[in-house]
């Protein structure tokens, strides 16, 4: 008899999903595509000679350690170096109160497995990162978004939701969001409004999990005080990444919080890989310790401010007007609304492909059922610039078909 795997399954995995994104990579991955889509550092500009050095440096000068296993909290030495690190950014931090991670993914897991039960609801940003929102349904969680503009999280509409919640008899206990140069729309919170969702999450007794790989890759201005940095009550619960200022491959994170949950994390961590790669904490750590690192980011800001700058003017030159889109300050991505007249951003999205250039459209990172039907998120991350160029073009000559194909209708019926 077949095995019959839908009676083998865990209840729980009836929460498991794959987001819209993946649907789509394997069509972008043709060569002939060109693609907004991925959310990836560029290949390009991968530092694989620096890296070359270092991990034979690393073999000739502690081989033995660098391929052994770890401890599940990480290398006390790479600890303490975030630590120092982000207490200069004044987010006061020990490295007992830190846990290295397998990228900031895994602690987003690990903080769903501790602190969600089945059914519970999740606060989160609408739109709101899809590999955030897809962790907490994974463990039974309910993502309800919080409605955004430019400054970032509603107040109005946090103390909405949280009263609505609560009335149902289900109070929220953590509030998740990416508060610098957003994932999808590339919006920054204010720092008055950083203050006020504080103080919502303070008297609801809500945790605050801070989400930020992309926020030393800022292109212009200043980024607020991280939440981190202005908790005064252990309420915040910081996620940080070499991915986007490394390389991803290595595959190291960090989460930075109070020390009870850290405790909890560690123990979690135990049963689910035991520890992370010891030798991407390794090499993180040494590229660190030697000025590497910053020197590595600052000129990456200079590369992405470029190919934004590229992606913004071409979208200025070659969209319709009536295509509206942000000027994200730092960060991979810019979000596009088109207007409600136009088909929806999937089938958008259906006629992009067939004319080879592929974006993510809006409807995976909506919480709230029938969001994101006009919207997209483009990334300007992995392109070179010239097809960056090439590609923004071709999508342009699409949409303005489609107005034309509308004014023509609206012309018949006259």
């Amino acid at each position: 008899m077949k095995t019959k795997w839908d009676q083998l399954f865990a209840e729980r995995t009836r929460n498991i999903c794959g987001s819209q994104i993946r649907q789509y990579f394997a069509l972008t991955e043709r060569p002939e595509v060109i693609s907004f889509a991925g959310g990836f550092p560029s290949n390009e500009f991968f530092p694989t000679a620096e890296i070359a050095a270092a991990v034979s440096g690393l073999m000739q000068e502690e081989g033995n350690q660098s391929l052994q296993y770890s401890s599940t909290e990480g290398s006390m030495e790479l600890r303490a170096l975030i630590a120092e690190k982000m207490s200069r950014q004044n987010a006061q931090c020990n490295p007992e109160n830190i846990i290295i991670t397998d990228g900031s993914q895994q602690g987003i897991d690990l903080l769903s497995r501790i602190l969600i039960n089945p059914g519970d609801p999740v606060l989160v940003e609408e739109p709101s990162y899809i590999g955030g929102t897809s962790a907490f349904r994974s463990h039974g969680g309910i993502p309800v978004g919080i409605k955004m503009d430019q400054d970032g999280p509603l107040p109005l509409s946090m103390e909405k939701t949280i009263s609505m919640l609560i009335t149902e008899g289900k109070q929220p206990k953590m509030f998740y969001t990416v508060s610098n140069f957003q994932n999808p729309t590339g919006v920054t919170t204010s720092y008055e409004r950083r203050l006020e969702i504080l103080e919502i999450a303070s008297r609801h007794n809500i945790i605050i999990v801070e989400d930020n790989p992309y926020g030393e890759l800022c292109y212009e201005g200043e980024i607020p005080p991280s939440y981190k940095s202005l908790d005064r009550e252990e309420r915040v619960v910081y996620l940080g990444s070499f991915s986007k200022v490394l390389i991803p491959g290595i595959r190291i994170g960090w989460m930075a919080g109070p020390g009870p949950l850290i405790e909890k994390a560690i123990l979690t961590k135990q049963s689910t890989d035991l520890c992370s790669s010891s030798l991407g904490q390794q090499l993180a750590y040494r590229l660190s310790k030697e000025g590497f690192v910053e020197k590595h980011t600052r000129k990456l800001i200079d590369l992405y401010r470029r190919k934004r700058d590229v992606m913004i003017e071409a979208i200025d030159h070659y969209f319709p007007p009536d295509v509206e889109f942000n000027r994200p300050r730092g960060g991979f991505f810019i979000w596009v609304n088109f207007p409600s007249s136009y088909p929806t951003s999937k089938e958008l999205l259906e006629l992009a492909l067939q004319n080879n250039v592929a974006f993510v459209h809006g409807e995976g990172f909506s919480n709230s059922g029938d969001g994101g039907t006009h919207s997209a998120r483009f990334s300007f991350s992995q392109p070179p610039q010239e097809h960056i160029k090439t590609g923004i073009k071709t999508l342009g000559n699409l949409f303005w078909e489609i107005e034309t194909r509308q004014s023509l209708k609206a012309v018949e019926k006259v």
